[in-house]
Parts: C-alpha cells; sequence; structure tokens
C-alpha cells in the first residue's frame, strides 16, 4: 500500500467518526451545540485532506486519467461543492440560525460521506493499480515535502 493514500483512507476514517457525531447530536437534540467545533475541524483538518489530495495525488494521477473528465473532474469538483457548502455552514454559525446551521451541516454530511465512498471503493483502489512503483513513492515524496507523512 501506498503510505499517502493509507494516510488519507485513515483520514477518512476519522471524518466519517465525526460526521457520524455530528449527526447523533442532532439526533439527540433537534441542535447541534458543538457545530463550532466540527466547522472549524473541517476547515481546518478535511482543508489539509483535499490539499493533499489535490497536490500530491491528483496531479500524478492525472497522467493516467487526465483532469478535466472522469474521477479526479469528479473529486475536483465535489471539492469546490465542499468548499461551498462549508462557507454557508461557517455563516450559519455564526448567524445562530438553527434551521440553517441543521439544514447545511447534514448537506456537508451527506456530501462527504458520498465523497468519501467513492474515493475509498473506486479513485483509491485505480490509483494503486495505475500508478507505477515510481509514481507511488513521487506521491509519497511530494507529500513527505507537504509535511503530511
Amino acid at each position: 500500500m501506498n503510505a499517502t493514500i493509507e494516510l488519507l483512507g485513515r483520514q477518512h476514517q476519522e471524518v466519517l467518526a465525526r460526521l457520524a457525531a455530528v449527526e447523533r447530536g442532532f439526533s439527540a437534540c433537534g441542535t447541534n451545540g458543538e457545530l463550532s467545533d466540527f466547522v472549524s475541524y473541517l476547515e481546518r483538518e478535511v482543508a489539509e485532506h483535499f490539499t493533499l489530495e489535490e497536490e500530491a495525488l491528483f496531479p500524478v494521477l492525472a497522467r493516467h486519467l487526465g483532469l478535466t473528465q472522469g474521477p479526479l473532474a469528479v473529486m475536483t469538483a465535489e471539492h469546490a461543492t465542499f468548499r461551498e457548502l462549508m462557507h454557508r455552514l461557517s455563516a450559519s454559525v455564526r448567524s445562530g440560525d438553527a434551521e440553517q446551521q441543521r439544514t447545511r451541516a447534514l448537506d456537508v454530511v451527506e456530501l462527504l460521506r458520498a465523497h468519501i465512498a467513492k474515493e475509498d471503493n473506486v479513485l483509491f483502489p485505480m490509483a494503486l493499480r495505475v500508478l507505477t512503483s515510481e509514481e507511488q513513492r513521487e506521491v509519497d515524496g511530494i507529500a513527505a515535502a507537504a509535511g503530511a507523512l
């Protein structure tokens, strides 16, 4: 297994656990007082995760798949959608609108769950199949230079 892809997969598991916790918070009381912590976590951790993918994995994988269509185009578009949803979620947290917070948070949860499933079940296995050993080391080198490994 490639070290960068392993790291990205572990990060996915952490994000999925956070998503479940946020959903439980909404189920328990209808609102979630911990939402600002969740937003901070997503803005920090998921943003760094996406940057690692966009700077280390995607450019090398694009040699085989291209960036303008196919899986990498979908992943990149979903990263952009996530950033827009986060902007809306942050605004709803600042405004104190509990209903908007719930709606926006659940939009983010839904997007990230589907996104992670695509990466874990399609993109990462594909990357391991098509990237040469040298390219996998290149991905790890880029990730290490960025401080991720």
